[in-house]
């Protein structure tokens, strides 16, 4: 991200210049996509020119990718909760390739490549409604291989840099919660552009904001984008029949898109970037206020036993704005892979054990759904409690 101290920074996706931040905090850590707390400043842009919004990279983020950025690796199975359903958890790796193959029309024995793959589960799960397909997985790490093997030959493993071999093979790419992650989106997807045949199916995942606004401050996702600038970059990229669906995940854009002929395709003009521009300025005010409103209730309920329902992201941004921890009793969390860790060196134990005790509940769930959520969960409800939303 070029960034001039006169001028502001660079646009990743259409480069214009963005200006001062919309965002900053340089007060308690900030946050990661992994849920863990990172010593560094929170500031986010806004790029008026195509609603773009993005965060500098971290420092030494190759380095950050394939030495720190070890997702899931705890155990075999461990994921993200999704959703429950009816009392069955649903986890993200099923629900991504439920998308996916209802999205793609896969022939038999089709190429298909999960590109920034991870643990590769979501490949996995494909494969087991889709054996025929001929999978192949990619990462910017090797940390991942052991999870690899259980289901891709060696010979479809790629790590660091995909091999030449590659170029032009497959039959679809897809690539969930990466792109967000690139310094480069452009590069990015050229890079996954080459892999594929002419006329190949790209399925993207990305977080949307618009749903979700704890993306907005998320401090190693470079990008947050907008329909304006998720449209712009793939179009510039090479990409047609570009369609971005904000109804099949909760918290993302599904994207499909097929590689075009010609290596660029005009960016699309957009006549709704404005309006893009002021929601995210509306989420900058949001999280402006979030510390502060945090601390106060903090104050009001002073010295009552309490406990944080969510352990992901928001938990962990409320437990890092919190000044006192000694009154804080756990973490809840309904999903059985959270149970298995301490959160700020407290348990995260299932909402059935919440005890009578606590007085207190903060809420860190996406404030789109978390009042919904409460209110489905019993233990919560026993008897009147203090509640705290973001």
């Amino acid at each position: 991200m070029t960034i001039d101290a006169e001028i502001g920074v660079a646009c990743l996706v259409c480069g214009a210049i963005c200006g001062t931040p919309a965002y900053r905090h340089d007060g308690a850590a900030s946050v990661s996509s992994t849920g863990r707390a990172v010593a560094l400043p929170t500031v986010v842009y806004v790029c008026r020119r195509c609603g773009h919004v993005q965060t500098p990279p971290l420092d030494d983020i190759s380095g950050y990718y394939a030495n720190a950025y070890d997702v899931h690796l705890e155990s075999d199975d461990a994921d993200d909760l999704y959703a429950v359903r009816d009392g069955v958890a649903v986890y993200r790796a099923q629900h991504q390739a439920n998308v996916a193959l209802a999205k793609l029309s896969l022939a038999a024995g089709a190429s298909v490549l999960d590109y920034g793959c991870g643990k590769g589960m979501t490949i996995r799960a494909l494969l087991a409604a889709r054996p025929d397909v001929n999978a192949a997985v990619f990462d910017v790490s090797d940390v991942y291989r052991d999870a690899w093997n259980t289901s891709i030959p060696t010979e479809n493993q790629a790590a660091y840099a995909t091999p030449a071999k590659w170029d032009g093979r497959f039959d679809a790419v897809l690539s969930f919660f990466a792109l967000e992650h690139a310094g480069d989106p452009h590069g990015f997807l050229a890079g996954i552009r080459r892999l594929m045949r002419p006329g190949g199916a790209l399925h993207l995942t990305v977080p949307n904001v618009r749903r979700n606004v704890g993306d907005f401050i998320v401090v190693d996702h470079v990008n947050h984008f907008m329909p304006t600038s998720l449209r712009r970059v793939l179009a510039e990229a090479g990409f047609v029949d570009v369609r971005i669906d904000e109804e099949a995940h909760d918290a993302a854009y599904v994207v499909n898109a097929r590689r075009g002929v010609g290596d660029r395709v005009a960016g699309p003009a957009e006549s709704e970037v404005a309006s893009y521009v002021e929601e995210a300025v509306g989420y900058a005010a949001f999280w402006s206020t979030a510390t502060e409103a945090v601390q106060e209730f903090e104050n009001e309920h002073r010295g009552r036993p309490a406990a944080i329902y969510g352990s992901g992201f928001y938990g962990v941004f409320i437990a890092s704005r919190l000044t006192d921890h000694s009154n804080l009793a756990y973490f809840l969390d309904r999903s059985l892979h959270q149970q298995a860790k301490r959160v700020h060196g407290l348990p995260v134990l299932p909402p059935e054990t919440l005890g009578d005790e606590v007085d207190v509940v903060y809420v860190g769930l996406n404030p789109a759904r978390a009042r919904a959520i409460v209110a489905g969960v019993e233990s919560l409800q026993r008897r009147p409690r203090e509640f705290f939303y973001l």
